[in-house]
């Protein structure tokens, strides 16, 4: 159905007290889980390096609401479990308002590298530094669409 190609990434992740495995692949307990999957999901979401450097790798706990782990990493954790479940349309709403700049950016950057051509990415943000490689920016005011205008136009 057309609700499984469309992933949602929220300002605030919820994540489980469980491994880094169950919390990507969400609802799957650890033998149900496409190890490939997975690895490609962190890749995508450039947690992959950050996860081998974890006592048991995906296997690691992570702690009630990720606990274990700073905002930009919960947030990569809410994109590699959008990637992960197959999703061809990816929301980011306020996904990076809660972060500090350094890691806003880092954020930034990975969801640039997910605009391959084969994912529809929507932004939804306040900050206008999270727009920084979109292609068409909409502007919304007061519940309606007043315009299309460049990043240029709103730094």
């Amino acid at each position: 159905s057309w609700r499984d190609r469309i992933g949602y990434v929220q300002q605030e992740v919820y994540i489980i007290d469980s491994s880094v495995a169950e919390n990507v692949a969400f609802g799957l307990k650890g033998s149900e889980i496409d190890l490939d999957k997975l690895e490609q999901a962190l890749k995508q979401a450039s947690l992959w390096d950050f996860v081998q450097t974890l006592p048991k790798t995906i296997h690691t706990q992570i702690g009630e609401r990720g606990a274990k782990l700073s905002g930009g990493q919960r947030q990569r954790i809410g994109i590699a479990r959008a990637l992960y479940a197959g999703a061809d349309v990816l929301f980011f709403d306020e996904a990076t308002s809660a972060l500090d700049t350094k890691t806003e950016e880092e954020i930034t950057e990975s969801i640039r590298t997910l605009a391959d051509g084969k994912l529809t990415l929507i932004i939804i943000a306040h900050r206008k530094t999270t727009l920084k490689y979109c292609s068409r920016i909409i502007r919304v005011a007061n519940g309606r669409i007043s315009g299309e205008i460049k990043y240029e136009e709103i730094v």
